[in-house]
């Protein structure tokens, strides 16, 4: 079979055509070879080489021909010519020309609607150069008008010439814009048309060419004002009548602000009427009218703010006083745009119509540009939508939008830092977790990635933010909200205020603006106050725990984050305006407390800002009405540690002392116990390593005394009943266990300061202790008469513990085991050391004993009011007392010793004794019987076992101590007791006695020298026997067993009572390390009658001689 033959070339094909008499054929063949070129390139270049000089007069002549298939199969020809690339690229200059104006007479004169609509989609296809079509630019907008006018109501041609001016715009927008009042009406027109079909044409073709028409020429907004009033706004006003018009009408309204442009704002009286609109579509009850009317109020912004600033330029600080005619020129408008959109954030429940009002709301502050920064566009634009928004809170619904705004304000916020770390200055801006972004996802969508111009903030705006963040925190909204919205917010706003702070300490770096930083450091505190003081001051809500948390972070943000130079100097000062203060100066104070002398702060007093903070934190915690936590207490004690140490701590004691005058609930004395607790636990660990630094300046260590010695005036008020109990028995009952709580919260110090001192150097220390310990004597010698209230009432009350004691036994026990203490008794007994010494004192020993001392006096208040009780704070110091005198080896301290604390060891080895019945199967007796078995061993150990002269002089002690009803305290006795008379004549043993008969009552030493009266003679008896006693009897004398006689002035019979006389354990002299305390300045006269009224003969030669006479 033969192969096909050739096709015939592209040349000869056109010739063919050309010469092809049924001219509709020729170019339905035409047609059929241009698109079999199409995708053949040497074709298509074959075809172009013919096109101009044969083919296109021939399509031009045919064009307009009567015969309709003719000129439509010749114009779907020409149409592909003007598109294809390459044969579009063959045509000349002039012939263009020539297809331009054969297509615009055609559209404007052809009778016939197919040759109109294929004219005109000539245009829309045709691919010529632009130079071209601008000569022919006028009359072809004029064509493509009358095209979409149509006279044959084609809505196919309408849109034909849609696309033309779409392409016509694409080609050459310049053009197009300065031509615009020509084509757009037409196109607006539509907006209102029935035919949906028509108007969504209209609508698509304005989107396209918007961003060429808008901002409108001044031609095109007259031309719409014009339409306005002729029939558009009356058309508009009828729509929104019908239920399924409103949308549409709407919509259309939206175009005509964006084409009116700023024209509208010379035109008052058409702006108020077309205001109309959306004035009643925003009242609508359909949501998505209201949503499609935001959506439309777009577009008055883009009217009213037709630039925005979109290129990126460096960020600078602008002056708030820079274009202020151009703010005040757009205020106006502002508020115009802004009012709506408040009205609808406040009333509307719809997440979607609330987030299309955020939306406008932030194209708005785009518009704006730079002007966003000024602060009057700040207050007019940007704050009222954020109030609004903070004013619902972060409920289920609002919080995707709550969300948002807290974002967008810490991002404004921030510019400023983020600004100086751009500089190389580092700042470091803090995350926020909590603002739950996630859920703004949809409201970003609506943004079309718009970014605000935000510039660093002057601190001129500076009330502004506090504002806002106020509406942030606001009282009544958080005492609504749950723990977990309560606790998103306040991150939140903590966050923010950071960043203010760190702001502000940005402005105090340049000295220009230092002025107003200082201004602005006071506003910060203020602020804080005028927040936290209402929030958690006087509200008794749930949330106040969490709240008062939020407000020591607020205060530690301006103490971290400001200059402390700023913070203490006297440059930036600030009235001292808490309520609190002023009520703290006129409540009413115990006069007969006698409190260490320190400097109250007055109401409106100029004090530095960390100064105002401090107090400000513990006035917080004063108005506090909730439960105090750990962590609270905590949190307080790292903010006063956190300041200056002289002038900021010397606040925080002036104030807590000055709390002790207001309590009436022992809660609020438990609470600043607690307080004084973690504070006194993070000093303990600053004073070790900086003890020097401390003590450098004696007003600085006074403050440190008065503070640790805080517990002490606490516990002298007694009997404070809590708010909590009903009934007599239940606070006595509370009262107790109060007791109990603060006992333990003091001693947990007082044990760290004794440990904790037992480190570093030691020199320093012993001026710590040393001061420490003379301070306290001070407060127990100047307040003695409240000591020993307190002591009676608690006893009276029969506490388990008594506060006031069991706390200063404890310190006395931790400082007798004190390693610094300790080693002045280790010091090694040289004869060298002992005479150069002599009896000089050892200043840190010395307040020890002193302070010892004084426990010993106040602890006979308790011995004597219940002495059946087991004491276990007295055992304990006794036994730490005893553990101490067995490190007494130099005389000179043994001395210091029995001068400090004699007269006290005196008066509780006599009332012991006078008690004994009473005490004698408690643990006291024994620890007093392993100190007195001590003391015993120091005076052996010192040698002064055989110093007469001091022995004489403790012969009340010895006495006391000999007469015990105690077995192995009057036999340990005896040495020392027959060592002091050894060298003592009968007539000094007379001349004694005698002595202390003269010292009595007149009456008293008759009836005592009357032997007339039997148990006188008694007395006398005793001794003469004691008198004539020289020599101890020998052990073969003794018996198993001893008789006491117990004889007295005050006694009316002989009693004889039985002691076993068993050997002495093994051990039972040794005496386990431990505490005790004593007090020099109690009388030792109290119980001086006892001597003579009760004494115990336990020696057998006497009890058998006295025996023998009374038979």
């Amino acid at each position: 079979m033969p192969p096909p033959p050739a096709p015939p070339s592209v040349e000869r094909q056109v010739a063919e055509i050309a010469a092809e008499p049924d001219r509709a054929s020729a170019y339905a063949r035409l047609l059929h070879l241009q698109r079999a070129c199409a995708d053949d390139p040497s074709a298509a270049a074959d075809l172009a080489a013919a096109s101009p000089s044969i083919l296109l007069p021939l399509l031009l002549r045919d064009a307009g021909d009567r015969d309709e298939a003719v000129a439509a199969s010749a114009l779907k020809c020409l149409g592909f010519t003007l598109y294809h690339p390459v044969l579009v690229s063959t045509v000349s200059g002039q012939m263009a020309q020539s297809v331009l104006d054969t297509l615009i007479q055609l559209i404007m004169t052809t009778q016939m609607k197919a040759i109109c609509n294929l004219g005109v989609w000539c245009i829309s296809v045709q691919e010529l150069e632009a130079v071209i079509v601008d000569h022919r630019a006028t009359s072809l907008l004029t064509a493509i008008v009358h095209a979409i006018d149509n006279p044959f109501c084609s809505l196919s041609t309408t849109f034909e010439a849609a696309q033309a001016i779409m392409k016509l715009t694409s080609q050459n927008p310049e053009k197009m814009r300065e031509l615009s009042s020509i084509w757009v009406p037409p196109i607006y027109r539509r907006l209102l048309s029935v035919d949906k079909a028509e108007r969504d044409m209209a609508e698509r073709c304005l989107i396209k060419v918007s961003s060429v028409v808008l901002p409108p020429q001044s031609l095109l907004s007259k031309a719409i004002a014009s339409d306005l009033e002729h029939s558009l706004l009356s058309c508009m006003l009828n729509m929104i009548h019908d239920p399924v018009k409103k949308v549409q009408a709407v919509k259309s309204w939206g175009w005509y602000i964006s084409l009116l442009g700023l024209h509208v704002v010379d035109n008052r009286h058409l702006l108020n009427k077309i205001l109309k609109v959306p004035e009643q579509l925003f009242i609508d009850s359909d949501t998505q009218v209201q949503i499609a009317t935001m959506v439309a109020w777009r577009n008055l912004v883009n009217a009213f703010l037709p630039q925005a600033s979109e290129t990126l330029v460096p960020k600078t600080k602008i002056s708030p006083i820079e274009s202020r005619a151009d703010t005040n020129a757009q205020l106006k408008k502002i508020r115009l745009i802004m009012m709506p959109l408040g009205r609808i954030l406040s009333r509307s429940h719809s997440i979607a119509l609330s987030s299309s009002c955020l939306s406008t709301w932030h194209h708005l502050l785009y518009k704006l540009g730079d002007l966003i920064n000024q602060l009057p566009i700040l207050e007019a634009a940007f704050g009222p939508v954020l109030k609004i928004v903070f004013s619902i809170g972060p409920d289920i619904q609002n919080k995707p939008l709550y969300s948002f705004c807290v974002n967008l304000f810490h991002e404004y916020i921030s510019t400023k830092v983020r600004d100086m770390a751009s500089h190389g200055e580092y700042f470091p801006i803090p995350l926020n977790q909590n603002l739950l972004s996630q859920s703004c996802i949809h409201l970003k969508t609506l943004m079309d990635g718009q970014c605000i111009r935000w510039l660093p903030w002057d601190v001129t705006c500076f009330d502004f933010h506090l504002d806002i963040l106020v509406s942030i925190v606001n009282p009544e909204l958080l005492r609504k909200m749950t723990l977990e919205s309560v606790v998103t917010v306040m991150d939140s706003a903590t966050h923010i205020f950071r960043l203010l702070v760190q702001g502000v300490q940005v402005d105090c770096k340049a000295k220009c603006a230092n002025g107003n930083a200082q201004i602005c450091v006071a506003k910060v505190c203020k602020f804080v106050k005028k927040v936290f003081m209402d929030l958690v001051g006087k509200q008794n809500n749930n949330n106040c725990s969490v709240l008062l948390q939020y407000a020591f972070q607020f205060v530690k943000v301006i103490l971290e984050e400001l200059d402390h130079c700023l913070l203490a100097s006297g440059i930036c000062v600030i009235g001292l305006d808490i309520e609190h203060i002023k009520e703290m100066e006129y409540a009413d104070c115990s006069p007969k407390l006698s409190y260490p002398g320190m400097k109250s702060y007055s109401y409106m007093e100029m004090v530095s800002p960390e100064v105002y903070m401090i107090v400000l934190s513990l006035s917080i915690v004063a108005e506090f009405t909730g439960e105090l936590s750990h962590g609270d207490a905590e949190q307080l004690a790292i903010i006063i540690c956190l300041s200056n140490f002289q002038d900021n701590f010397h606040a925080a004691v002036s104030f807590m002392y000055k709390q002790i005058m207001l309590l009436t609930d022992n809660r609020l004395r438990m609470r600043w116990l607690m307080v004084w607790n973690k504070i006194a636990n993070r000093l303990n660990g600053q004073i070790t390593p900086n003890l020097k630094k401390i003590i450098c300046g004696a007003g600085v260590h006074d403050v440190l005394y008065q503070f640790f010695c805080y517990p002490f005036f606490a516990f002298l008020l007694p009997g404070r009943k809590s708010t909590l109990c009903g009934s007599e028995s239940s606070s006595e009952s509370y009262l107790s266990l109060t007791h109990d709580l603060e006992v333990e919260v003091a001693i947990e110090v007082y044990r760290s300061i004794c440990a904790n001192s037992n480190h570093g150097p030691e020199a320093d220390h012993k001026v710590f202790l040393e001061s420490f310990c003379g301070f306290i004597v001070s407060i127990i010698d100047e307040n003695i008469s409240l000591f020993q209230a307190n002591i009676e009432y608690c006893s009276e009350k029969k506490f388990k513990n008594c506060a006031i004691l069991s706390t200063l036994g404890e310190l006395v026990s931790g400082l007798l085991e004190n390693g610094h203490i300790l080693n002045y008794a280790i010091k090694e007994p040289t004869e060298a050391s002992e005479e150069s010494a002599g009896y000089s004192q050892p200043s840190i020993l010395l307040c020890c004993l002193r302070l010892v001392s004084r426990f010993m006096g106040l602890s006979t208040i308790v011995i004597k009011a219940n002495p059946t009780t087991q004491h276990q704070i007295m055992s304990r110091v006794f036994s730490s007392l005893s553990a101490f005198a067995g490190y007494l080896l130099l005389k000179k301290d043994v001395l210091l010793f029995f001068e400090i604390i004699g007269e006290q060891l005196t008066e509780c080895l006599s009332l012991s004794g006078t008690l004994y019945r009473e005490m004698q199967h408690g643990e006291t007796i024994n620890q007093i019987e392993k100190l007195w078995l001590k003391i015993i061993m120091c005076l052996k150990t010192s040698k002064l076992i055989n110093d007469c002269s001091f022995l004489q002089k403790q012969q009340m002690l010895l006495q006391a101590a000999v007469s015990h009803p105690h077995r192995p305290i009057s036999v340990a006795t005896t040495p020392a007791w027959r060592a002091s008379r050894s060298d003592i004549s009968t007539l000094q043993h007379s001349s004694f006695s005698l002595s202390k008969l003269d010292k009595l009552p007149m009456e008293r030493r008759k009836d005592l020298t009357d032997p007339c009266t039997p148990h006188n003679a008694i007395a006398l008896e005793e001794i003469d026997i004691l008198r004539k006693f020289k020599h101890p009897i020998s052990e073969s004398e003794k018996n198993d067993e001893s008789i006491k006689i117990s004889v007295g002035l005050g006694r009316k019979r002989l009693k004889i009572m039985k002691y076993s006389m068993k050997p002495r354990e093994p051990g039972k002299s040794t005496v386990p390390p431990g505490n005790f305390s004593s007090k020099k300045d109690t009388d030792a006269d109290a119980f001086s009658s006892h001597y003579m009224e009760s004494k115990a003969c336990r020696k057998p030669e006497l009890i058998l001689e006295m025996l023998k006479r009374k038979r």
